[in-house]
């Protein structure tokens, strides 16, 4: 039996009002109901998968986003928004595909070149790769699309500084804070880099010291005993071990002297 119009857009009315509210589960509930419906208008069959994606994303169940987003995509394969999501959802786990994750980036930017949090979260995931220059560049053309945007500066600054690039990443702060002096989120931003500019510094100096320290020490010789056998006792007497050291020694030679003044007498 084909659901009549009115039903599939009151489940999904329902769907929508708790997925605003924020009762996800009662959404995915009604959503998984509505999506195993035999006969779904396309319209609401690709709502119906990007909402569960969106939900499951937000919950960070990565799987079911993915699989849910690829649905979504057979209805819309030039969709930008279902690329940019199934991209972050292809790299958000370790050993994820990474390299299927670069590929809807790039569709997701061919789309939509002005795209800056796709361009920003793909130059990203190109220093995650090892391809630094590549990532830095996409990065830097973000920040110049969207100067305004403090979470594009911040990951620009995280990569600057991740790449060794330290005095880059203080001058894109510089100009950021000059453009937003009156922004405490650009403040808190130059705040934290300064602390962790800071802190490491102090750690690479205390590294510094105590190699140092561990190179001037000198090695440490330790007085020994040496075990000599008697040779002048006959051999039914016992061995004797002497200890042979230099307090051993001093003594020896006090006796010694003490035996030649009695004989002198």
């Amino acid at each position: 039996m084909m659901p009549t119009v009115n039903l599939v857009e009151g489940v999904l009315a329902m769907g929508r009002r708790y997925q605003e509210v924020g009762r996800h589960r009662d959404a995915v509930t009604v959503f998984t109901r509505l999506s195993h419906f035999r006969y779904l208008p396309a319209e609401a069959a690709e709502e119906t998968q990007s909402r569960l994606a969106e939900i499951h994303l937000k919950r960070r169940r990565y799987k079911q986003a993915r699989r849910h987003l690829t649905a979504a995509l057979r209805y819309q394969p030039d969709n930008v928004r279902y690329h940019y999501l199934l991209a972050t959802a292809l790299g958000a786990e370790e050993g994820g595909d990474l390299p299927l994750a670069c590929e809807h980036y790039r569709r997701a930017l061919e789309l939509d070149p002005g795209h800056v949090k796709c361009r920003a979260d793909y130059g990203h995931l190109l220093l995650r790769l090892g391809q630094t220059e590549e990532g830095l560049a996409l990065l830097r053309e973000a920040a110049d699309q969207a100067p305004e945007d403090i979470e594009v500066l911040n990951k620009l600054v995280k990569g600057l500084r991740l790449s060794g690039r330290s005095d880059e990443a203080r001058s894109v702060l510089h100009r950021a804070m000059f453009r937003n002096a009156r922004s405490p989120r650009f403040r808190k931003l130059w705040n934290e880099f300064r602390f962790q500019q800071a802190r490491r510094r102090r750690n690479s100096e205390r590294k510094q010291q105590a190699e140092n320290e561990s190179g001037d020490e000198q090695p440490m010789v330790l007085p020994f005993v040496r075990v000599v056998n008697e040779t002048s006792q006959t051999s039914d007497c016992p061995t004797i071990l002497l200890r042979e050291d230099s307090a051993a020694s001093a003594r020896s030679l006090r006796l010694h002297r003490r035996g030649e003044q009695r004989n002198v007498q």
